[in-house]
Parts: structure tokens; sequence; C-alpha cells
């Protein structure tokens, strides 16, 4: 009875061995592709320039300490500077698109675009918070709108005598209800009801 048994475990770890390891060919994520918005169309259509990968070397720097003006970015082995104030923004190594605007040593992080453009800043965080990192949440109205500190005030200075106001001031009463996000339908809660005008 135990060798049966055991004749049954063997071929059964075996496939189940096999398994796993051709689940885990089959799950191996592609390094996302890096590279330069140049206009907000761009951003829209996801048009990167000078767009590549890790089989490109492409290598993306910021420059963001002491309020850099520049973006470098290796492509191919070939080095391109870009002037901050002349581009949109960048997608980073990570897959995450950055947007500059005015103030070009933070990079807005590009959280959704829908209705509204919602972005992040992460700000390092002082002693009063115990040094934890201080996000802050901007909008734009479109890919290429004005920046704004995401708050009621500012969407009802934006959207006054909109349809959009109505629905802004019936369903959000603190600043910290707009940064509600809908699990369901995977969005932030106002880019779901503002879709609906």
């Amino acid at each position: 009875m135990k060798y049966l048994k055991l004749s049954m475990l063997v071929p059964a770890l075996f496939f189940s061995n096999t398994f796993a390891q051709a689940t885990n060919l089959n799950t191996v994520k592609t390094d996302p592709e890096s590279g330069i918005y140049l206009t907000a169309a761009d951003y829209k259509e996801k048009q990167l320039h000078l767009a590549g990968d890790q089989s490109t070397n492409n290598k993306l720097r910021v420059n963001d300490f002491f309020g850099g003006k520049t973006l470098t970015l290796n492509h191919n082995g070939q080095r391109h500077e870009f002037s901050k104030d002349s581009i949109y923004g960048y997608r980073a190594q990570d897959g995450n698109d950055y947007r500059f605007y005015k103030s070009y040593s933070s990079p807005y992080k590009i959280l959704e675009s829908g209705s509204l453009v919602i972005y992040e800043i992460k700000q390092p965080g002082n002693k009063q918070n115990g040094f934890k990192p201080i996000i802050r949440y901007y909008f734009s109205d479109g890919a290429d709108g004005e920046v704004n500190l995401l708050s009621l005030a500012n969407l009802k200075n934006t959207f006054k005598d909109q349809p959009a106001f109505d629905i802004i001031a019936n369903n959000f009463q603190t600043d910290h209800d707009l940064i509600t996000y809908d699990d369901y339908h995977h969005m932030f809660r106002i880019n779901r009801l503002l879709a609906k005008l």
C-alpha cells in the first residue's frame, strides 16, 4: 500500500512542478517602454518620442535635484537632452507617465486620464508627520489644461456655469472626498460621475 501511494505521488509532483514552470513562463512581464511626450497631443495618443526599453538601453534622468531644468534620455547609446519647459512629459522605466508644468523640478505623476486628469506629487515628510511622504493631489481639465490643487474650491471655480459644477456640489462634501477611488469601475469616483455628462 505504501508503494502504491508513493508511485502515485511522484508523477503528481512532477506534473505540478511542470505546470508551475509553464505558468511562470507565461506570466513574465516585458520591460515597459520609456520615452518622451513632446506635446499634450502626443500624451493623448500615447505617442512616445525615442521610445524604448532595456533592449534599446533607454535610461532616463529627470535631473530634479536643485531645480534642474533639463531631462536626459540615453537611447541606443546616444544621449539626448531636453529642456523640461519644451516638452509635455515622459514615461519612466516603471511605466508611469509624468507631466511637467510651470515648476519643472517636480514632475506631476499622472494617476488617471478621464474627464479630469488627476496627478500626484510626493514630497518628503517632516518631523511633525513622522517623516512619512506627503502626497498632494492635483487636476487639470484635459491633458493640456491648467494644473490646480485638487480641491472643491478649485473644481467649482474651473467648472462654474457648467453642468459639472452641479455634480461636484451634489456629490462631494470635503476635499478628501475627491480622492475616493471606485474599485468596481477602477477609476476615481469624480471621473466616473463626470463621465456621465
